[in-house]
């Protein structure tokens, strides 16, 4: 991770995707904790609710999300040398994605 966190750029966004992870997490823990219900995890507007789940399957997609980050972290590094431009490419992805996911459980959470 050494080389990843001495490019300015890259430690930028890969903070502010591990922030906004941080931010899912802890939406997830207040929203979830303790819902022993089941949780509309998918709503269609024409056929209604598609897909029940458990507070669990929200977490799955937290980690889900987590280990994609992961594996672009260890990706963008393995590639900082060889490839600068994946690695860019990589750790934008990262936060791209991460995006989605906060997005995705924000509209999980207001259907619920």
């Amino acid at each position: 991770m050494k080389l990843v966190f001495k490019d300015k750029y890259l430690r930028i966004i890969f903070c502010l995707s591990s922030a906004i992870l941080l931010i899912i997490f802890l939406l997830i823990c207040l929203k979830f904790w303790d819902v022993q219900r089941p949780v509309i995890i998918h709503f269609d507007a024409y056929k209604g609710i598609d897909f029940l789940g458990s507070r669990f399957d929200v977490f799955g997609i937290f980690i889900s999300a987590l280990i994609i980050f992961i594996i672009n972290l260890f990706l963008a590094e393995y590639l900082f040398y060889r490839e600068r431009f994946l690695s860019y490419l990589f750790a934008s992805a990262s936060l791209f994605f991460v995006i989605l996911v906060l997005i995705a459980v924000a509209a999980v959470i207001s259907v619920n």
